[in-house]
């Protein structure tokens, strides 16, 4: 498993909550590079494009998400799996409301990486104050 895969499963599902509504937004597509940036401590800009453009054709080609979810249940501790909650909120949020389409994404994401309910709902009201 190398780590350009390991971003790319986590940039899909961040994608996946981004398009959740079915449109993508240019503010949830900057909070994702932003997001992946900070997550992973990327420095190279070209990496970055590439990354995003890789993953958001391997999101495009996707059936669902439990391929990317796999790849990140073999890396992530729990609370890399809490963080990267954290950051599932943030893309939803992106835009300066939560759909609940966006909401039901997160729980699927959230259910598949084994991370507790209340868990979850603590990273949502970290999010939201944070965003505040």
């Amino acid at each position: 498993m190398n780590k350009q895969e390991e971003i790319i499963s986590a940039t899909c599902l961040l994608f996946s909550v981004a398009n959740a509504d079915e449109i993508l937004e240019d503010k949830e597509v900057e909070s994702i590079k932003e997001i992946i940036i900070d997550f992973f401590q990327l420095e190279d800009y070209n990496d970055i494009k590439k990354t995003l453009d890789a993953a958001k054709e391997k999101f495009d080609n996707s059936i669902d998400i439990f391929e990317f979810s796999r790849v990140l249940n073999d890396q992530w501790d729990y609370q890399d799996k809490i963080d990267f909650i954290c950051c599932t909120f943030e893309v939803a949020y992106s835009d300066g409301e939560l759909h609940y389409i966006e909401e039901n994404i997160i729980k699927k994401i959230a259910t598949i990486l084994n991370v507790n309910f209340q868990d979850l709902i603590k990273a949502k009201m970290e999010i939201k104050k944070y965003l505040k």
